[in-house]
Order: C-alpha cells, then structure tokens, then sequence
C-alpha cells in the first residue's frame, strides 16, 4: 500500500509543539547530555507530545526520536523520525535557526518530512507524491546545480574546526533540517554535514530528494537509512544537494592533515 501522511493534522501537531518551544524560548533550563550537547525541559516535551500524537494516529508505525523516544516497526514498512528542537545549541543562544523535525522513512528511504522554525512561523513540506511546499507554494526548480562564487554552503557549526573546505562562503545555519531546506530551496548551494543521526536527516532528506537532490557520504557512498535506523549515528560526513554541486564540494572538502 503507498505511505499516506496526513499532512494537515502533523501541521496542527507541529505548531502545538512550536507553542510549547516558544513558551521555553527566553527562560531555559538547560542540561548536558552524555556526548556534551545540549537538552532542554522543551525537547522532552515536545517529543513526548509529538511521540504521543504519532502513536495514537498511526498505531502500526515505528517510531524514533532524538531524546529516547522508541517504538517498533518493520523495516520494510514506516518509521518516523522526529527531533522536537533541530538545533537545540542555537535554540538555547536564542538564536532562530531551530525547528521542528518530523519525517518518515518508508520501505527503507526517506519519503515524507516537515520542518517547521515558530519564531519565523516557517514551513517547509512534502505533498503528494512529488510536491514541496514552503509557506504556502510549491517550490519548482529552485534547486541549484551552476557553482555560483558569491552563494553558499551550508555546514555544520564546528565543521572547520576539523576539515578543509575550500569554498568562497559558509555558513552555519542552526540545524541540519535547515541546511538541507536551504538547499531545496535555493539558497544554499550545497551542505556539509560532519555528523548526524536518522533523526537530524530523514525530514531534510525527503525534502531535498523531492527537489532533485541527494545526499551522499564523504566517501561518494550512498546513505543506508537501515544501518541508521536503531539510533546509531552516520560512519562519515554527510553532503547533500544537486548531484553537481555534491561533486563539486567532494572536491573542496576534506579533513585537515593534523586530524587524519
């Protein structure tokens, strides 16, 4: 059977849960993870809210998100992938550039996403079989290809720190949603992700495939969904964006000599 998603009623979710990230918004509690990255009191209940929402709309789907949240499923079948605040560093400096990811594996490849920013009140989304949308329009041919010296990759915020990229411009753009949003839409050129988990990627995935893109490893490997889907986080760099542009940051990027 084809994946349905309704897509208005993950919306209503998704803004439910921008309510809760913006009432957080400018008096946060913080803690420290494990790996040292950030959690907050709104990731926890945005993801028990959008976990709770998931599990009661599509009781035989899988479930995976960022701060634990699990549920079985088939892998040939669905799994959702949900971060409640992509971007979470960016979401504690009080800066925009955190949204709400939520996206769909289906038989083993990205299928459906959404990312929505609340303080921009910003959507981006699958529809139908083919469509984009991004406030509203549907986005046609907005993904680049030409190399153009005055636009931009979008990476990872501590990604120089650890590899050359020989590119004109970068920018850090607060989440990896948004780097491949940026992308599908044409604003970025390209993106280099140093690492990410199933969640960070599935939403921006969709998204971007949908525009003509793809996403590759470092390597010139193709992403296996599968080996990412138990929460594990990707073996190497992730790039993403037009099929050229992938070629032409493989070439400009690589790890700093000092670091092997």
């Amino acid at each position: 059977m084809p994946l349905r998603i309704d897509t208005d009623q993950v919306q209503a979710w998704a803004r439910e849960a921008g309510e809760i990230a913006r009432g957080y918004f400018d008096h946060l509690e913080v803690d420290l993870k494990a790996d040292q990255t950030f959690v907050t009191q709104a990731d926890r209940e945005i993801e028990a809210l959008l976990s709770e929402r998931i599990r009661a709309a599509y009781p035989g789907h899988g479930l995976i998100a960022e701060e634990g949240a699990r549920a079985s499923a088939s892998r040939e079948e669905v799994l959702w992938a949900v971060d409640p605040i992509d971007g979470t560093r960016a979401f504690v400096q009080g800066l925009p550039g955190w949204g709400i990811t939520l996206g769909v594996l289906y038989r083993g490849r990205p299928a459906w996403g959404m990312f929505y920013m609340p303080l921009l009140d910003d959507w981006t989304y699958t529809q139908g079989a083919e469509g984009v949308v991004w406030n509203g329009r549907e986005l046609r041919d907005t993904l680049r290809s030409e190399w153009d010296e005055q636009s931009f990759v979008a990476i990872s915020s501590s990604a120089h720190t650890r590899y050359e990229i020989g590119v004109e411009r970068i920018r850090a753009l607060g989440s990896m949603s948004a780097n491949m949003v940026y992308t599908a839409r044409g604003s970025a050129l390209g993106c280099f992700m140093e690492k990410g988990y199933l969640w960070d990627l599935v939403a921006g995935a969709a998204i971007l495939t949908r525009m003509g893109g793809r996403l590759e490893y470092l390597s010139g490997q193709a992403v296996d969904w599968d080996a990412l889907s138990d929460g594990r986080v990707t073996p190497e760099p992730v790039l993403a964006g037009h099929p050229e542009m992938i070629q032409r940051m493989r070439g400009s990027i690589c790890p700093k000599p000092n670091l092997g």
